[in-house]
């Protein structure tokens, strides 16, 4: 199974932009909190990027502020590339469905 689930605040505002192919689509980006502090006490956050397509992302770009706490359900997809002789890959997050938890 393929699928992530996460709850963060909106830390920049998504900028909805048209591909090649006229499809919409946005970067989302979330600050989520580890649910553990480190061995100070303190709870750290993630920086999380989420990839938002079609419809969902002219909602998203239209709907949200910086400080909107939002739920994301989606999932994972990855890109192989090569450089220098050895494959990468890279790694990114694709919503299925956005809440907001305002």
């Amino acid at each position: 199974m393929n699928a992530f689930s996460i709850v963060g605040k909106i830390t920049d505002m998504p900028v909805l932009k048209e591909t090649s192919n006229g499809l919409k689509t946005c970067e989302l980006p979330i600050r989520v909190q580890r649910n553990f502090p480190n061995s100070e006490g303190v709870y750290e956050s993630d920086d999380v990027v989420v990839e938002v397509w079609r419809g969902l992302a002219e909602t998203v770009s239209a709907s949200c502020k910086i400080g909107d706490y939002v739920g994301i359900n989606g999932r994972i997809h990855s890109r192989k590339y090569q450089k220098d002789d050895r494959i990468y890959l890279n790694y990114g997050f694709v919503a299925e469905k956005v809440d907001f938890l305002r």
